[in-house]
């Protein structure tokens, strides 16, 4: 307790460090980004309705965990809990960094909003009993929670410049653009495909172009449309081609650029890597039935490729660095004195 306090009372006087800052930063990148996972957990599993108000689970229990269903969607709420400290600790991180920096203090802000946000529309979902439309949002505004976390460490890593300047041409960054709004077209379309499918939280949940039907009980439920089905896939699988193409259209600008090849070649790497294996797991989740395994690999591999986009878009551009700071830091290496000499000699 001593050296919490010891911590605060430093943090207040001196602010967080830049390195302190990055680690608070990917700390709330993880949270972020395991929510989502935990999230498409409560849908696979048929969770989704497992409590069936908000935010207390039911009308007799806050928390329930009487049956399975109910026990996994009372986990991923609670969890919501712990991404809400690591958030409010991002946003207070930013604003008590050294130096401070408007821009990490806005993505701080926005994901400290978007959680709250997201909770709201959680409660959405459920008091709709999981319309599609809702459940489409909420994982929507999860990317771009994701994407902000992104955004904020990779800024968090660059140097405490006034402004900011291009690191590739203008037809670069133009390229990147446009593939970031393509996968963002693609992640959209996957939404619709999946909130078309078998895994919608729950057999009584609607469906995108789902048809109505009874139980034996004469309980309505909502069936899968296999033809809606099967031509949203195939639209959704267009766009990732599409997005593909513009992919290696952006490789190929690269060809004669070595400078923003160099800047550009991490990011775009991975992301054709993930690209591709996100490819040929949705076509053999497909071909396969959508099993919840391949659909959950699927899901995981739709946020990271919302990360790396971010990651891509973000290394078009870098601060610069202060005249002081790049002049105390060239005297710096003048004066540094060279190896197996002495200061005296």
């Amino acid at each position: 307790m001593s050296r919490l306090t010891a911590l605060v009372r430093r943090v207040r006087a001196e602010g967080f460090t830049p390195r302190e800052f990055r680690t608070v930063a990917i700390t709330a990148l993880v949270l972020l980004s395991v929510i989502v996972v935990t999230g498409g957990a409560v849908r696979l599993s048929g969770s989704g309705l497992g409590c069936d108000d908000w935010p207390n689970c039911n009308n007799e229990r806050f928390i329930d965990v009487s049956t399975g269903h109910a026990a996994v969607e009372n986990i991923n709420r609670l969890f919501t809990f712990l991404v809400g400290f690591g958030v409010l600790l991002a946003a207070l991180a930013a604003w008590y960094r050294r130096p401070r920096r408007r821009d990490l203090v806005v993505y701080g802000l926005v994901m400290l909003i978007g959680v709250p946000a997201q909770g709201l529309v959680g409660a959405v979902v459920v008091w709709t009993d999981l319309h599609p439309a809702a459940v489409q949002w909420h994982f929507l505004l999860s990317m771009v929670l994701v994407a902000a976390a992104v955004m904020m460490l990779v800024r968090a890593g660059e140097p405490d410049g006034p402004r900011r300047i291009a690191t590739v041409v203008p037809r670069v960054r133009r390229r990147v653009r446009l593939l970031a709004v393509w996968t963002s077209i693609t992640v959209v379309l996957g939404t619709i495909v999946t909130n078309t499918g078998p895994h919608a939280g729950d057999e009584y949940a609607k469906r995108f172009w789902g048809i109505a039907d009874v139980d034996a009980s004469g309980e309505r439920i909502f069936r899968v449309n296999g033809d809606a089905l099967s031509w949203v896939s195939r639209v959704h699988g267009v766009v990732v081609w599409v997005t593909v193409a513009v992919a290696f259209s952006l490789l190929w600008t690269l060809r004669n650029l070595r400078k923003d090849r160099g800047m550009l070649d991490a990011p775009l790497t991975a992301w054709l890597l993930v690209a591709i294996v996100q490819g040929s797991v949705g076509y053999v989740q497909y071909s396969a039935g959508l099993p919840v395994g391949l659909v959950a690999v699927h899901l995981a591999g739709a946020t990271t490729l919302v990360g790396i986009t971010t990651w891509l878009w973000a290394a078009t551009s870098t601060t610069a660095e202060r005249a002081g700071d790049m002049v105390e830091r060239v005297a710096g290496r003048t004066r540094r004195p060279r190896r197996g000499t002495s200061l005296g000699s």
